[in-house]
């Protein structure tokens, strides 16, 4: 039977849920994780602390955990045949509006989880994985692909963390379109 049979019990579904909400909630308030207790998140989430070491070792368990659901998401969202499949003249590549559309369908988390350090440098990983591959797609030839990688890679970034910050004031196809504008160096 693979991990894949083998079905989560609802109630423990529920229960890491309220304490992954009841996290980013109390980052919300204070993005400080230094006052964060274990105590404080069993509070906020109705819950009990033994019932938290069930399921987590401590608060960096938690947020590990979280993060790698999120990025796992995030992950699936962007799939290979998109970006080989994308153009670099394209207005808005596919590879780029899904991602962007999950940031978007997400927003209130990401906004908080962006603030943090090993959460934000995990998805520039992903994001220059993925401009990586691209670029690899594109054949672009003359080019020092690890320069050209990091500027579109941390620029891209930089304008997501922006639009979250913002409240997504712009579609994500918008978003999409510009920052090919961007890359493709055009008006």
């Amino acid at each position: 039977m693979s991990s894949e049979d083998i079905k989560i019990d609802p109630r423990i579904k529920r229960t890491k849920k309220m304490f992954k909400q009841a996290l980013i909630s109390l980052i919300r308030e204070d993005s400080d994780q230094t006052k964060l207790t274990v105590q404080r998140i069993a509070d906020r989430a109705e819950l009990n602390r033994a019932t938290f070491y069930l399921h987590y070792d401590g608060i960096d368990d938690l947020m590990e955990q979280m993060i790698e659901e999120i990025l796992d998401e995030m992950y699936q969202t962007i799939t290979i045949d998109a970006i080989k499949n994308s153009s670099s003249h394209s207005p808005s590549y596919p590879a780029l509006t899904s991602f962007l559309e999950h940031f978007y369908q997400n927003a209130g988390l990401y906004h908080v989880m962006l603030e943090n350090k090993a959460f934000h440098d995990r998805v520039f990983g992903m994001l220059l994985d993925i401009i990586t591959l691209w670029g690899e797609e594109r054949k672009i030839k003359g080019r020092p692909f690890h320069v050209l990688n990091e500027v579109i890679a941390s620029s891209t970034l930089g304008i997501v963390t922006w639009w979250l910050k913002e409240r997504t004031p712009y579609s994500p196809n918008y978003m999409a379109h510009q920052i090919t504008l961007l890359v493709n160096g055009e008006k």
